[in-house]
């Protein structure tokens, strides 16, 4: 039986609801203008899209543990999350499980795979269910039952080596466009993982600048 990490970002997708362009570090913010979970909302609909019986390893509270309880599934605890969550506590959990999984599943944006990056590099694969304001990386299935699909289908499927990227969303507040390559985690190869966004050749590209303020304006989670 296939074994999963599984990690949820509960702030991932907040600031785009509030035209934050972004929630890193803008949490307290996000909040301030009126912003609720919405990682919560696409995890718990990746769950319940699931067809194969899996051995799951998460967090608990609102990293994992209560959507997966809510969707019917059997689950060990093995990362404790505090009430009040930190990027280092993507990295802590998806460091704890990478020694007890086949596969990390994470609900977040590109600066989740970041922290997922940072914590176990390319030493399993990875899979990313979308849920940030951003995502520009090639880990991400496109919609949160398309990553369902992929994880029903693991067994079949191969796996290589594909881009982390991240927008600088700081200066991108103050109109300037920053994209990074952060490096390269392992994932499935299926045809409903997007591919990256080719932002690096077109940065300089004025009208491309604006296609992605409307992207990054629209929390895309419905």
């Amino acid at each position: 039986m296939k074994r999963i990490g599984f990690i949820i970002n509960p702030v991932a997708g907040m600031g785009g609801s509030v035209a934050l362009k972004g929630t890193d570090g803008m949490v307290e913010e996000a909040k301030r203008r009126g912003a609720i979970p919405v990682s919560p909302k696409r995890a718990e609909a990746f769950l319940r899209a699931l067809k194969k019986k899996r051995a799951w390893y998460t967090c608990s509270g609102i990293m994992g543990e209560e959507a997966c309880r809510r969707a019917g599934l059997d689950v060990e605890v093995v990362y404790e999350a505090p009430e009040r969550t930190a990027a280092e506590d993507t990295k802590k959990a998806a460091a704890c499980m990478a020694p007890m999984v086949d596969i990390i599943v994470f609900v977040g944006g590109d600066g989740t795979a970041c922290d997922v990056l940072d914590a176990v590099d390319a030493q399993l694969p990875v899979l990313g269910v979308p849920a940030g304001v951003k995502m520009y990386s090639a880990v991400f299935s496109h919609t949160p039952a398309d990553a369902a699909e992929i994880v029903n289908s693991l067994e079949e499927l191969p796996v290589e080596e594909r881009e982390v990227m991240d927008i600088d969303e700081e200066a991108f507040r103050k109109g300037e466009f920053r994209v990074k390559l952060k490096g390269y985690e392992r994932t499935q190869v299926h045809r409903k993982i997007q591919a990256k966004k080719d932002v690096i050749i077109r940065e300089g590209v004025p009208e491309f600048k604006e296609s992605l303020a409307v992207e990054m304006d629209d929390d895309r989670v419905d």
